[in-house]
């Protein structure tokens, strides 16, 4: 979520740019206020696309809930989860992300 900072910032653009649009150019109110609200938008999804380092968010809830921290690092791949196999008996071999087996 961006910060009230990036929400002034594009708000305030916006209504300029509204402003600029209807009262300087002589548009169409709902045609400056569109054209305001679309700019505002737009620099809302990029001061977001700009936020937090991804690697130090990670590391901050990790500090946070070790708890959780734990959990996550205790959890199965996406494939699956190991399945044990008896000695000789053929594995698949289709490498294409199916279940993982070892043999005991």
């Amino acid at each position: 979520m961006p910060g009230i900072r990036a929400l002034v910032v594009s708000l305030t653009a916006g209504v300029a740019v509204g402003l600029y649009f209807a009262l300087w150019f002589g548009w169409p109110t709902f045609l400056a206020v569109a054209i305001g609200a679309t700019l505002a938008i737009v620099m809302l999804l990029f001061a977001a696309s700009l936020g937090d380092d991804p690697a130090a968010a990670d590391a901050a809830w990790r500090a946070a809930a070790p708890d959780l921290a734990a959990r996550e690092r205790g959890t199965t791949s996406a494939a699956g989860p190991s399945v044990p196999i008896a000695a000789g008996e053929p594995d698949g071999g289709d490498d294409l992300g199916g279940p993982q087996r070892t043999a005991p």
